[in-house]
């Protein structure tokens, strides 16, 4: 997973830090391609840089109930577990919700995608569904350090993101001609609206392995998706 820290979840959906650290320079640069249409950054914008406020404290309160039932802490997971639901219920309407097969998802080398199980499985991959965006990072994809320009670009950017000022930080990299790539992390939305409510009754019943399962069910169905702002496609 990107980041399954609760605190640093909130933190990310205010801005994101770049540095200079290896993490950022992991990526081997690609040859450049031509530019994507003005349609298609459109789309990265929408799908890659908004994360869902309610898909993430949903996902982080789903990871906390799971946490205080292995801690046999019940009227706290209970606490958690509602708070989950509620939360992904009302991310349904979420304007970050976007459609897509999971087979045309691009993800990460870091993160590949699962092997399917079946020919039934790898079919269903191929049919559009909702996903809601609930974790998400922004990286940069070649080595910058040894360019001053670019690297003062960087020192720039992270000032405006430091300052919230996030479309002006990602316009100082672009115009930089810094390569720019957007992962993050999606569920399957209305899967797991179902599994988190269910989770939520199965507590009530006193099942609570059975919901811990149901919640552990949410977590290995969250796949990665990723993106280029240059028009550079991300390495698969």
């Amino acid at each position: 997973m990107i980041t399954r820290r609760p605190s640093f979840i909130a933190a990310l959906l205010a801005c994101t830090v770049l540095s200079a650290g290896a993490a950022l320079a992991a990526a081997t640069p690609q040859a450049p391609v031509p530019k994507e249409s003005k349609a298609a950054d459109a789309a990265v914008a929408k799908d890659f840089r908004r994360i869902s406020n309610d898909g993430a404290n949903g996902f982080a309160d789903l990871v906390l109930t799971r946490l205080a039932i292995f801690d046999g802490k019940i009227k706290i997971a209970k606490e958690y577990v509602e708070k989950s639901d509620a939360a992904f219920t009302k991310a349904k309407t979420d304007e970050t919700v976007f459609t897509k097969a999971e087979a045309d998802f691009k993800p990460p080398a870091n993160k590949p995608a699962p092997a399917q199980a079946d020919e039934a499985a790898a079919a269903a991959a191929k049919t559009p569904i909702a996903w809601l965006p609930v974790d998400g990072q922004m990286v940069i994809g070649e080595d910058f350090t040894a360019n001053p320009k670019k690297a003062a670009a960087v020192a720039e950017a992270n000032k405006k993101l430091k300052a919230g000022e996030r479309e002006a930080a990602l316009s100082t990299l672009k115009l930089a001609d810094i390569d720019i790539d957007f992962t993050i992390a999606v569920v399957p939305l209305e899967q797991t609206i179902s599994s988190v409510h269910q989770a939520s009754l199965l507590i009530g019943e006193g099942k609570y392995y059975e919901a811990s399962q149901m919640l552990r069910s949410v977590e290995v169905a969250e796949r990665y998706d990723s993106a280029n702002l240059n028009g550079v496609p991300a390495a698969k």
